[in-house]
């Protein structure tokens, strides 16, 4: 870690597993959704379905016309691709919870650094996240990028992120889990990155690396 000893004076996050565990809401989002859609289905194809969802949605990146698309057309379910769709944003709020340490994080950094808050998405189901984990409190300013009409890992949101917050990007840390939007994006734009890598994805990859948001602790 080479984070040791730099004068920052912001820390940005990103939402989706790195605060919030969209893992497990798109999960239980896919049981919820197999329980009211394949009422008559055999458990098999119920879990079946749920497997499937998890790989089509690629982790949040997929687009999702193409996403519920594909799982009507393969498994038939009891409704349209738009009506299957519509229930993810209930289900996020039902289902979304903080990542280990989310807020014990958010609160050590809280009276030693400027809190945002930058993700990608659509903003009303972004910003239902954020409030079903109860974390919006601790940021000063929060950018969803279908507010801005530009989305990471473009530098131009990490710019406007760092402008937003009141500082120059070499005085910014962001920290999120995914390699291109969370950590590229963020340097292209001149701020430093932390990787927040819990499932050993891009092990030994990036050296400014965390497994658990805790060891934040160690160094800011």
């Amino acid at each position: 870690m080479n984070i040791s000893g730099k004068s920052f004076k912001a820390v940005i996050f990103d939402l989706d597993n790195t605060l919030a565990d969209r893992k497990y809401a798109f999960e239980m989002h896919s049981k919820k959704l197999a329980e009211l859609y394949l009422k008559d289905r055999s458990n098999e194809e119920k879990e079946q379905f749920v497997r499937r969802m998890i790989v089509l949605d690629k982790n949040g990146y997929a687009p999702k016309s193409e996403v519920y698309g594909t799982i009507c057309r393969e498994f038939s379910p009891d409704g349209t691709p738009d009506e299957l769709f519509s229930k993810w944003r209930e289900n996020a709020a039902l289902f979304t919870r903080q990542e280990p340490f989310a807020e014990e994080i958010l609160i050590y950094l809280k009276d030693k650094y400027r809190l945002s808050l930058l993700t990608n998405g659509s903003f009303k189901t972004q910003s239902v996240k954020l409030e079903s984990v109860g974390l919006r409190k601790y940021f000063e300013r929060v950018i969803i990028s279908e507010e801005t009409g530009t989305e990471k890992p473009d530098r131009e949101i990490y710019l406007l992120i760092c402008r937003e917050t009141g500082v120059m990007p070499g005085e910014a840390l962001y920290i999120g889990d995914h390699m291109e939007n969370d950590v590229k994006g963020p340097l292209s734009a001149g701020m430093s990155a932390v990787l927040y890598d819990k499932y050993g994805t891009y092990k030994g990859v990036y050296e400014n690396t965390v497994s658990s948001l805790k060891e934040l602790m160690l160094y800011l």
